[in-house]
């Protein structure tokens, strides 16, 4: 059998996170919406922001009347678990121009980050892979975005149907596509509980921040978790 193309893999692979944050994506433009927000500041924010847990805090606290500079903080501390990313993926980019990791940098999502991470994992170094995940997903989301800022004056509690359970839907899938080896499940099992406990103490925030630095560490302070993933 012939194999994927890149592209071709980075669709039929990664179809099933797709759709669920063209769900998520729908699901914020309905909220947004209902929050106040014009649909220019809905449309502006998926555009350039592009990060799903970062909006959604952006229109509860954009609702709640906070000010922008605490905005701007608590979306800048969301979004630091983008370092670590980047930071692993930089070996792969390492022979691209600046302006185009650049490009690439404002495409990284988690789900891109997931789905090109195992992509590279694999032996595989086409950044082709990365950029038709990414950019597709960047598409289907202000897509999304678009309907939901169009079916929200009408739907009426969108949570009555179950659609905010998108976003952990999601985030299952990646770390379900993700896990290759059973030190990804440890990494992922303590990095779930540890986002669960600070979510539960009021601390949500963070936990994704503290929950993304989590990783790293374990492998730096257990040798055994490296030296599995480099030999598998």
């Amino acid at each position: 059998m012939r194999a994927l193309s890149p592209q071709r893999a980075a669709l039929a692979e990664g179809w099933p996170v797709l759709v669920t944050v063209t769900v998520v994506g729908l699901t914020f433009g309905i909220v947004a919406r209902q929050s106040g927000l014009a649909p220019v500041e809905i449309v502006a924010m998926s555009l350039f922001v592009f990060a799903g847990a970062s909006q959604f805090v952006m229109v509860q606290l954009l609702k709640d009347g906070v000010a922008w500079p605490l905005i701007a903080a608590t979306v800048l501390l969301i979004n630091l678990r983008h370092l670590l990313m980047a930071a692993a993926l930089r070996p792969y980019f390492g022979r691209v121009s600046t302006v185009r990791r650049l490009v690439a940098a404002f495409f990284l999502t988690d789900e891109a980050f997931a789905m090109s991470i195992g992509w590279f994992r694999r032996g595989r170094t086409e950044l082709a892979y990365y950029v038709t995940f990414a950019v597709t997903l960047f598409l289907l989301w202000n897509a999304a975005t678009g309907i939901g800022i169009v079916l929200g004056p009408t739907i009426g509690e969108p949570r009555r149907l179950g659609v905010d359970f998108a976003i952990t839907a999601t985030f299952t899938a990646i770390v379900v596509l993700g896990v290759r080896r059973r030190s990804d499940v440890a990494v992922a099992l303590a990095a779930a509980l540890m986002a669960s406990a600070l979510a539960y103490v009021g601390a949500s925030v963070i936990a994704v921040v503290a929950a993304g630095a989590l990783a790293p560490l374990l492998v730096l302070l257990f040798p055994d978790l490296r030296d599995k993933a480099e030999v598998a």
